[in-house]
């Protein structure tokens, strides 16, 4: 596999192995692989999407059966 690389980030790269933070090229591409591999196991589109319309929306104090309808609506999921 061929991968093309700005000069800025192969020199991003080679400083973290020069510095000790992988053991080489390949150890650190690995690494920055699974970090986003684990990063995009924690996005989820309908939590962000919830969550702008919470932003969006006036505010309403939540009441007792709103609350129980997220955990509900939590568990499910």
């Amino acid at each position: 596999m061929k991968i093309a690389l700005t000069e800025k980030m192969e020199l991003l790269i080679k400083e973290k192995v020069r510095r000790g933070r992988c053991a080489d090229e390949s150890d650190l591409v690995r690494n920055a692989l699974r970090a986003l591999e684990l990063r995009d196991d924690y996005e989820s589109p309908p939590l962000e999407a919830a969550l702008l319309e919470g932003v969006r929306t006036s505010h309403r104090p939540y009441g007792k059966a709103t609350l129980r309808r997220i955990q509900k609506t939590a568990r499910r999921r």
